[in-house]
């Protein structure tokens, strides 16, 4: 009986050491996912919406906005979108885990800024956000 009950507790132990260290190669990736879910991307006024976020006319304030993480000049998903670009950073901009409609929305938000920002503001981005992989380089 003590046998069955040390080889059970020993099973357990495995399984949840298993578990847990699945859950921690994949938290950061289901972190994106359920951003991108709560920004709601796909949705068309959504992609309008971040046009209008890249568009050169508001590309400093936006800029200064993700850099703050918000502010009430800012448009609410700001720090959701800081935190999406951080989290992108990390895999040199690329979402395994994205759709295809979702993938699209993303990079028209990259490059936006991209094409959009002088190398200073792009140089402030990086920096302010702390990003893993270079942005605008």
């Amino acid at each position: 009986m003590k046998a069955q009950q040390f080889y059970a507790f020993v099973a357990f132990v495995c399984v949840g050491s298993s578990v847990m260290a699945q859950e921690e190669t994949t938290e950061p990736e289901n972190n994106l996912t359920a951003l991108l879910q709560n920004l709601n991307l796909t949705d068309s006024q959504t992609q309008r919406d971040f046009l209008d976020f890249v568009d050169p006319k508001n590309l400093p304030t936006t800029i200064t906005c993700l850099i703050e993480g918000g502010g009430p000049d800012c448009d609410p998903r700001t720090a959701a979108v800081r935190t999406v670009l951080q989290e992108l950073s990390a895999s040199d901009y690329q979402c395994s885990s994205c759709d295809a409609d979702t993938q699209r929305v993303l990079n028209v938000l990259l490059r936006g800024i991209r094409q959009t920002a002088n190398p200073l503001q792009c140089k402030s981005l990086e920096e302010g956000l702390q990003l893993a992989a270079h942005f605008c380089s």
